[in-house]
């Protein structure tokens, strides 16, 4: 209430009157109230206030922060009277105030919770003669380490809003510089510096590049430490990439950021994101995705506000990340949220609102194109025909226009909105500090119907119960919807779902085939359902809602000095409630307006709950002692267990009497129309870890940790692992032989060995699972029961092994920033389903049967420096990762156009090599043939078993199928109160297949997109060849077999984030008590540059069914004080 009239007061000298009057207002009436009752509260609640140098007004704050007391007093009196220290320990009110008083002139009355202090007015006026003369100016010059000066320095008096900026020759005056107070002075790139201001009224200052990383604190496993005093390899992203970067997701912020870091988004659903993560590349057949561990608990980003980020670190090798053992094969990624701390109340509020549009599409042909190409693509499969699906004249009319077109893909993919607002407060006092944020994101989508709506509830709250007591709680609540399509099916009617819909409504019919009919009702699609129409509000709708609950709550008791005890239990509750609903429709013939082709006269109603419960309870012992001046010793003993539960249900019936109801009684009362499914299952961890690390002159650096697991998802015989690591740094620039090279400022070599496990199998593996069906004897159904798959009791854990070596360099007065890493790993025992004879008669069991190598770099370069008022920071990062396998049952293995064999990488593209189209007869005549009919334009196979014949034995390795060289460079640019930064990421290598619409009428319902038209035909004479890029028009041709022909080039180059910003001047804001007010606009995802065509380059290989990504523009406010 103080802090808030003091901001107003500022605002308007009228307003913060009018609230004065109203507090005494309210005061009376609370005399009136409470002055018929005794003041029990205040006779009888104790306090404990230990401050040291605090104002009146402070200790005040304090006492009704830790009580329901509440002061009411001119706090203008107050904040520059008196410094005091108190120590009042279990002591009421009524005697914490005759101390706290007894010097001063100064009446008190206390109404049970209500306390008014009585100032005399003699004091009061001369108490603001004495702060008028106490105050005073300060002024100086501000220079850099070469003696330039420093335009644009931000000075501040702490604790205020009250600044100013240095001008053009680096000059500086601050006026009403209160007695005691400190200045702060920074500039991006700079050390930021604290002076107290004693007598001086001139301050000249030097400020000295800031060493980036060097002492900058970084999230490790169960723990922090200083980066310099890192022995592993760990990236770190900040709350700056998510404070001033308007992102909907927080997975999208890790892109591009991280060297060995691997982001690539294979879906851009509103609510529904897809992406795949991978640390250091793949070294296992099976799911080798990261470890997620958010505030403690491992967990998905899936809800997460950006906002509420404070940093990002990815455990890269095993040195960091052996300390999670069990899960750790993937890397780790720990996520720390924000949380308040010591100084008044901060409220931020930041915002934005963007337009999407999709990235890339497929350019489909129009309908003449379309009859054209098809009408070839009929001829060139069978030069005699004279029935064609298309006449002469038909096509003629579409050429002029005559007969109506649809352009599907325009029709289904629209521009969209989206916007976010985030509101938080933050703040404290010794005793409690606290973090409070609300978050609405709100995103429309580019495909129709979807969208998605987020909100996200967080309080991060730590209590000092004494000086060696300490609580933290940290909760969030997050529930989001998302809306789509219903994928309900008909029985024997069409797929539905999202990306059936995609492909199947906007790429792969021609532009002759309509959505409505020329009366606007759904037309049919040749005599079946449109899609299109099924993909509407008409056709029903799909509402799937997460509503995802945290808690942590952490003990932290000190024992010693050096000693402590950590408790923490944390739990996370998912609730996932999807209704998809789906309508009857019908579709008109577009011909006769009449005929119903398809009636899609069967409602349904799915109805799927889903319940997630894990819980995470651990135990840590921290040891931190320095002996003498040089030997610092850490140590942390931990204990933990892990335990979830999964349940879920599935409902539904068919036949409801009205499209309007959505509740399961409103469908039929056949049970043979009902849909019932359900399922559950139990997992546990159990872990014992520990670390000790041991610093020498802060030189010699030395770190191992282990961890012992136990897992349910083996049996006993081998239910634990163990899993150490060691590793070793050498600061060689604070040795002696380096003191005279000025200008290395940091260079530090490191190296580690430790090993990892793996446990991603599927549960129960290691059972005799029985399952059920039914089955039908006279009529009625009974339940069968039988043995479903094969249990292996000698399963274990995967356990890969890493080495690393790597170096830190800062040159330059740590300008330039170099860090560099050599890995390679061994992963033994992987998990994988060997090929069995179908006459096993069960499915395979999981067995420990093959070795995998994995071994790459990367490195991170980075400059930053500023001239006079302009500040400058030049980023690049990029790695690679390559695999081989090294043993294995069943070699080689080969899946549709995949292969895995020993000696290889993993899952390289396999099939024919093109190399070229046939161009004459005689080279026809003389060429192995892929097909009888092969002729001028088809494409040319190579024959490497050179039998003459294009058989199965004629395939070959045809490259890796995973991106390689990831990249990101990111440039930040700043000028006075503008700020500009550019961010482009891609990866140097990938190729990748997507047969439709990539391949031209891949069935005689499909169409072609423009870049086909650049193919081989016949011209106008029918005898003489055109050549093209494609291989001529054929209908479900044999050209269209998997061949390197068809793998495109997707390595890419893509714009991902451009933002300019300006932040209005603080000379302007401190007359209105306001920090920081910067508006900007940015760009998302801009333009892209790639090889491939039809699809954007981080589709997922398939055909035509990614949810685009978007190109957006967004314009947002970032507002604090």
């Amino acid at each position: 209430m103080k802090n808030l009239t003091k901001r107003v007061g500022k605002l308007c000298p009228c307003s913060k009157k009018t609230l004065l009057i109203m507090r005494l207002s309210i005061y009376l009436i609370l005399i009136a109230v409470f002055s018929s009752s005794a003041s029990v509260y205040s006779q009888a609640t104790r306090l404990t206030v230990k401050m040291k140098n605090a104002k009146l007004s402070e200790v005040f704050d304090a006492i009704e922060q830790q009580s329901e007391f509440y002061f009411f007093y001119n706090r203008d009196y107050f904040d520059d009277v008196k410094y005091v220290s108190v120590n009042f320990e279990n002591t009421l009110i009524d005697d914490v105030l005759k101390e706290l008083l007894k010097d001063e002139r100064i009446t008190y009355e206390i109404y049970d919770r209500n306390i008014l202090l009585s100032i005399p007015k003699a004091s009061l006026i001369a108490s603001q003669k004495n702060t008028l003369q106490q105050q005073k100016i300060v002024s100086g010059k501000v220079t850099d380490s070469g003696g330039q000066s420093l335009p644009g320095v931000t000075v501040v008096v702490k604790g205020t809003t009250q600044g100013t900026v240095t001008n053009a020759d680096g000059n500086y005056s601050v006026t009403n510089i209160p007695e005691g107070a400190t200045l702060i002075f920074s500039f991006v790139g700079m050390r930021t510096r604290e002076i107290v201001i004693g007598d001086q009224t001139i301050v000249n200052l030097t400020m000295d590049v800031d060493a980036i990383g060097i002492d900058e604190v970084v999230a490790v496993g169960y723990g922090t430490q200083r980066k310099v005093n890192l022995t592993g390899s760990v990236g770190r992203i900040d709350a700056k990439e998510f404070e001033t970067r308007p992102i909907t997701n927080v997975t999208q912020a890790l892109q591009g950021k991280v060297p060995g870091l691997l982001v690539n988004q294979t879906g851009g659903q509103p609510g529904g994101e897809q992406f795949k993560i991978n640390i250091r590349g793949v070294s296992t057949f099976s799911n080798n995705d990261p470890l997620i561990i958010v505030d403690g608990i491992a967990m998905s980003l899936v809800n997460l506000n950006p906002q509420d980020i404070e940093s990002i670190s990815v455990l890269k090798d095993a040195a960091s990340a052996a300390i999670y053992g069990a899960r750790a094969s993937g890397g780790v990624i720990l996520v720390t949220t924000k949380k308040g701390s010591v100084g008044k109340t901060k409220i931020s509020y930041d915002a934005y609102y963007g337009i999407q549009t999709p990235t890339m599409l497929p350019d489909m042909v129009n309908a003449y194109e379309h009859v054209m190409l098809y009408r070839e693509a009929e001829y060139n499969g069978n030069p005699e025909t004279t029935v064609y699906k298309y006449t002469l004249e038909e096509m003629e009319a579409y050429r002029k226009g005559e007969l109506p077109e649809t352009d599907r893909v325009d029709y289904l993919f629209n521009s969209a909105g989206q916007h976010s607002h985030n509101l938080s407060l933050s703040g404290g006092s010794e005793i409690n500090q606290y973090l409070l944020s609300i978050g609405i994101t709100s995103q429309d989508g580019t495909l129709r119907n979807t969208s998605s709506n987020r909100y996200n509830f967080r309080l991060n709250n730590n209590i000092r119960v004494s000086e060696r007591f300490n609580i933290n709680l940290n909760v969030q609540y997050a529930p989001t919807r998302r809306h789509q399509m219903s994928e309900a099916t008909y029985p024997s009617g069409p797929t539905r779902g999202l990306s059936d819909i995609i492909y199947n409504a906007a790429f792969r019919r021609g532009a002759d085939d309509f959505i409505f009919t020329s009366d606007g009702r759904w037309a049919s699609v040749t005599g079946w359902a449109n899609r299109i129409g099924l993909a509407s509000e008409d056709g029903g709708f799909q509402e799937r809602a997460l509503n995802r609950f945290t808690g942590v709550v952490t003990l932290d008791y000190k024992l010693l000095p050096s000693l402590s005890i950590n408790g923490m239990y944390g739990g996370k509750f998912d609730h996932t409630r999807q209704v998809d609903y789906s309508k009857r429709m019908q579709f008109i013939n577009p011909d006769d307006l009449t005929t119903v082709d398809f009636d899609y006269n069967i409602n349904s109603l799915l109805i799927y709950n889903k319940d997630n419960y894990q819980h995470n309870a651990q135990l840590l012992l921290n040891y931190d002692k320095t002996f003498g001046e040089n030997h610092e010793v850490k140590g942390l003993l931990g204990f933990s267990q892990e335990w979830n539960t999964d349940t879920w249900e599935r409902v539904g019936r068919r036949n409801f009497v009205t499209d309007d109801i959505y509740v399961i009684n409103a469908g039929s009362s056949d049970p043979s129309v009902w849909t019932t499914a359900s399922s559950a299952s139990e997992w546990a961890l159990r872990s014992y870890f520990g670390r000790l690390n041991y610093s020498l002159n802060n030189r010699y650096l030395f770190e191992t940790t282990m961890r012992y697991d136990g897992s349910s998802r083996f049996s006993e015989n081998n239910r634990w692992g163990f899993f150490p690591s060691f590793s070793a740094g050498w600061r060689l620039s604070e040795e002696s032989f380096m003191e005279n090279i000025d200008w290395v400022n940091n260079f530090k070599i490191r190296a580690s060995w430790g090993q990892v496990g793996n446990q991603n199998i599927a549960l129960y593996q290691y059972y005799s699972t029985v399952a059920t069906s039914a089955y039908y004897f006279g009529g009625v159904a009974q339940t069968a029961t039988y043995y479903s798959g094969t249990p292996n009791a000698s399963l274990k854990w995967e356990t890969k092994t890493t080495s690393n070596i790597g170096f830190d360099l800062g040159l330059a007065n740590s300008k330039l920033n170099i860090e560099f890493d050599l890995f390679k790993e061994n992963t033994e025992g992987i998990l994988m389903k060997p090929a069995v004879p179908t006459s096993y008669g069960l499915g395979a069991p999981y067995q420990n049967v093959a070795t995998v190598e994995n071994f790459g770099w990367e490195t991170q370069i980075s400059y930053r420096n500023n001239i006079k008022e302009f500040s400058y920071h030049v980023a690049l990062q990029i790695s690679d990762a390559q695999n081989k396998v090294v043993s294995m049952i069943g070699s080689p293995q080969i899946s549709s156009n995949r292969i895995t064999e020993i000696g290889y990488e993993m899952n390289e593209w396999y099939g024919y090599k093109a190399i070229g189209i046939f161009a004459t007869q005689e080279e026809v005549d003389n060429y192995a043939k892929l097909n009888p009919k092969t002729g001028i334009g088809d494409l040319k196979i190579e024959d490497i078993s050179n039998d003459g014949k294009i058989t199965a034995a004629d395939r070959q390795r045809l490259g890796s199928s995973r991106p390689r060289f990831p990249y990101g460079i990111s440039i930040d640019l700043g000028w006075r109160n503008f700020d500009f930064s550019a961010f482009v990421q891609g990866v140097a290598y990938k190729k990748t297949f997507i047969d439709r619409p990539t391949q031209p009428f891949g069935g005689s319902l499909e169409t072609a997109q423009k870049n086909h038209l650049d193919r081989w035909h016949l011209a106008e004479d029918g005898v003489t060849w055109i050549p093209g890029e494609f291989p001529k028009m054929r209908i479900s041709s044999f050209n269209n077999r998997f061949s390197s022909f068809w793998l495109q080039n997707a390595a890419y180059l893509r714009m991902k984030n451009i933002q300019l910003g300006y932040s209005l001047p603080s000379s302007l804001l401190n007359k209105y008590g306001i920090d920081r007010f910067r508006l900007y606009v940015s760009g998302e995802n801009l333009f892209t540059l790639t090889g491939i065509y039809g699809c954007d380059p981080e589709a997922p290989d398939s055909r035509a069914t990614f949810y685009p990504l978007s190109r957006i523009i967004n314009f947002g406010i970032n507002l604090s004080f």
